[in-house]
Parts: structure tokens; C-alpha cells; sequence
């Protein structure tokens, strides 16, 4: 009895941690995930996604300098260049809150940070509008879950 206790709980621990690992890379595809298939409560939804988002907010920011020359040298990670005059144009017009805001959902947490951390030293500022807006992002989605009662397979086209 014990044993298949252990054995429940790594797997939700494992489940939990590759949700967080999902959503510290690509926020946007993390959430449909953890809407379908969790049975948690949906602050609890919320705090999972930022979590994993946060972890990937920090290790971004600090890690970006050395992880872009890397990127840069393989070809399959080269932007287009419309792609990059639409960033450019939203670093442009709304600055770091801009880029912080779109990271989750349209940039993903890594290129919004490296992007950021490319026109800003001070990386207090970038991690406070990045994390931000990844809880403001799983307050909006997570916590409309909560209260209007949505059940995910009322939403999205597909069920975990």
C-alpha cells in the first residue's frame, strides 16, 4: 500500500516538474497543458506555471549573455528578419514592459529575456517586468478558470 503510494506521488512530482520546465521555456504551450491535465485547484495551476516561468525568467536573464553567441552560430535558431523587425519595433515602442508583457504568450520566456537583457544591464528591472507579467498572465488565465468555473474541454479543442 505504501509503495503504490510512493509511486503516485513521484509520478505527480514528475508530472508537476516537467510542467514547470515547459512553462520556464515555452509559457504558451505549458498553460493548455497544465489546463487539461490538472486536478489541482486552479491557484495552484497558477503558481505552477509561475514557477516554472520564474525559474526561467532567472536563468535567461543571467545566462543569456553566454547562451546568444551560441544560438547565433546555428542555423536552425537564426530569426527571419520580419520576425526580428517586429521585435525590434515592439522594443521600440514599448520598451522593456513591452517585451515583458508579449514574452510569455508571443516571444516565450527566453528570447524575451535575452532580448531585454540586449538593450538593458540593469537585470533587477528585466526579472521584475518579466516576472510580473508571467503572474499577471497566470492570474488572467488561470484564475478566469477559477472563476467562472471553465472547464478546460470547453475551451480548447483538445483534452490532455
Amino acid at each position: 500500500m505504501q509503495l503504490i503510494n510512493f509511486v503516485e506521488a513521484m509520478e505527480e512530482i514528475l508530472k508537476i516538474g516537467s510542467w514547470m520546465l515547459l512553462a520556464s521555456v515555452k509559457y504558451f504551450f505549458a498553460v493548455p497543458v497544465i489546463l487539461t491535465q490538472s486536478t489541482w485547484p486552479w491557484y495552484i495551476d497558477a503558481l505552477i506555471a509561475s514557477s516554472g516561468a520564474a525559474i526561467g525568467v532567472f536563468a535567461f536573464t543571467y545566462l543569456g549573455a553566454y547562451i546568444a553567441p551560441f544560438f547565433s552560430r546555428i542555423p536552425l535558431f537564426k530569426m527571419t528578419f520580419s520576425k526580428l523587425k517586429r521585435i525590434i519595433h515592439i522594443k521600440n515602442k514599448y520598451g522593456l514592459i513591452g517585451i515583458a508583457i508579449l514574452s510569455p504568450i508571443l516571444l516565450s520566456i527566453p528570447l524575451g529575456c535575452i532580448v531585454s537583457a540586449s538593450f538593458e544591464t540593469d537585470k533587477r528591472k528585466i526579472i521584475t517586468y518579466q516576472l510580473a507579467s508571467v503572474i499577471l498572465w497566470s492570474l488572467i488565465i488561470f484564475g478566469a478558470k477559477g472563476l467562472f468555473k471553465i472547464e478546460p474541454d470547453q475551451i480548447l479543442p483538445f483534452n490532455g
